[in-house]
């Protein structure tokens, strides 16, 4: 009888032997994954940096007759921005820092035919001979700089036209060199676009149709392809064209159509075809933007990727048309880079009063704002509240901000409580939950427009409730 007992004993003494080993193996495991996993950390790949984003072509405007002692502003060369990043750290690693990170750009080339005139100190920029280095510091894996290094302009005597290369060469510690050339050109391209008249009573769901037209106001051609990016708020692009990638295989905000070049100096066009945008249901006013680019230099326009949906239509061309007037205007100091054009609109759910529904939440006892945001601010008359059983106004503090807009009773206190029309911020409802009414339910009601008190065209939806809601 005794014999099994001993057997027993003998099998724990060996399950413990066993266990001991095979946790054992597993913590041998467990340390040779760790290993393999440092080492591989330690072997990975450092950071790099990377130009993005950079200009290939830099135009530098001649100056004018007119321009005597300072130069006019709108005759300068666009701000040269460098952007520089450095790559992010793979899973599982601390992020690196690049040290002694140098930007060296090669003048040399364009010695006769341009002049620097202010380097930026700020980033440790200096000139040396036909050299210009900047010094932005260290540069943490992930993150990056911007800056722009120095203002350029061309010699009053360079003759226009292709004036050399600019070399630039950025380096770090423990990093590959990262390379980029722009080309320097004496003489600029001015892109216009046109501005097309504010459209008012547009029906919602309703189509638009605008054709992007653009413009060379400047002394030198743009021989390139050009860009037109299409952007839709509040309405959606029919994906009509071949030549356009949108964001969206349907109901698409985003368009980016390559069109044939050149754009010479003086010519403009517009579009062969509409871009066609579907106005939202529930639009007030909106727009539809486009802005054009030059195709090998579009900067950080924000471009769809290849493999974007295309349009399955015809091509967009281009026509010769007359843009000489008014309506074709310049984009701020990206004369040579960009000009962008938009329409806009406003639907006729613009003149629709419409009531927000309110919330009231909180404690019996507590003191609480709740922010009246109406529909369209801009078109908002006072608005009327009646408020719940059980919950009473408590209004402005002192130490209330002055901006701070504040319901309040009108020239009768028992009457119902008045929100002002909103101006840079929404009016706020601050009352106080004195007791628990269960149902209770108040009202919020919006006036007709003063300007047409009879257009609008849903009245129904002038009034909505304020609930309350208890919180244990």
């Amino acid at each position: 009888m005794r014999r099994p007992r001993a057997t027993t004993a003998g099998t724990a003494v060996l399950l413990v032997a066993l266990g001991g080993a095979v946790t054992s193996c597993d913590t041998e495991r467990s340390q040779g994954a760790e290993k393999q996993s440092t080492a591989a950390a330690k072997h990975s790949p450092g950071p790099k940096l990377a130009l993005r984003h950079m200009m290939n072509t830099y135009y530098l405007p001649r100056p004018t007759a007119s321009d005597t002692g300072n130069r006019p502003t709108d005759s300068r060369p666009t701000e040269y921005k460098v952007r520089l990043t450095a790559s992010k750290p793979p899973p599982g690693r601390d992020p690196l820092a690049v040290k002694n990170v140098k930007v060296t750009f090669d003048l040399s080339a364009v010695q006769d035919s341009a002049t620097i005139h202010w380097v930026n100190k700020g980033y440790g920029c200096a000139r040396s001979a036909d050299s210009l280095t900047c010094a932005p510091g260290d540069i943490k894996e992930g993150e990056g700089a911007e800056f722009t290094p120095f203002a350029m302009e061309s010699r009053p005597d360079s003759a226009k036209g292709p004036a050399g290369p600019m070399n630039i060469t950025v380096t770090g510690a423990g990093t590959p060199a990262a390379r980029h050339t722009t080309q320097l050109v004496i003489g600029a391209p001015v892109l216009t676009a046109r501005q097309e008249e504010k459209r008012t009573d547009v029906k919602p769901g309703s189509e638009l149709r605008l054709k992007p037209a653009f413009g060379n106001r400047g002394d030198t051609d743009i021989d390139d392809d050009l860009l037109v990016v299409v952007q839709a708020d509040q309405a959606t692009l029919l994906t009509r064209y071949r030549n356009c990638r949108y964001d969206r295989a349907a109901a698409a905000t985003k368009a980016v159509c390559t069109v044939s070049g050149p754009l010479p100096a003086g010519a403009a066009y517009e579009t062969d075809g509409p871009v066609r945008a579907v106005t939202d249901k529930t639009a007030r006013r909106g727009r539809i933007s486009y802005t054009v680019y030059r195709a090998h230099d579009p900067q950080d326009a924000g471009l769809l990727p290849g493999s974007a949906p295309r349009g399955t239509g015809p091509l967009l061309g281009i026509r010769r048309v007359d843009g000489s007037g008014s309506t074709f205007t310049t984009s701020g100091h990206w004369k040579a880079e960009m000009a962008t054009g938009e329409l806009e609109f406003v639907t006729t759910r613009a003149r629709d009063r419409q009531a927000p529904e309110l919330t009231i939440k909180g404690r019996v006892g507590q003191v609480v704002d709740v922010e009246v945001l109406t529909p369209d601010p801009a078109h908002q008359g006072a608005t009327r509240l009646p408020l719940p059983e059980g919950i009473s106004l408590v209004g402005r503090r002192d130490g209330d901000p002055s901006e701070l807009l504040f319901c309040a009773y009108g020239d009768d206190e028992n009457g119902p409580v008045e929100c002002p029309a909103p101006q840079m911020t929404s009016p706020v409802l601050r009352v106080r939950i004195d007791k628990r009414v269960e149902g209770a339910q108040g009202s919020v009601s919006v006036p007709s427009g003063p300007s047409d008190p009879d257009g609008d065209p849903d009245p129904e939806n002038n009034t909505a409730p304020i609930k309350v809601e208890y919180l244990d």
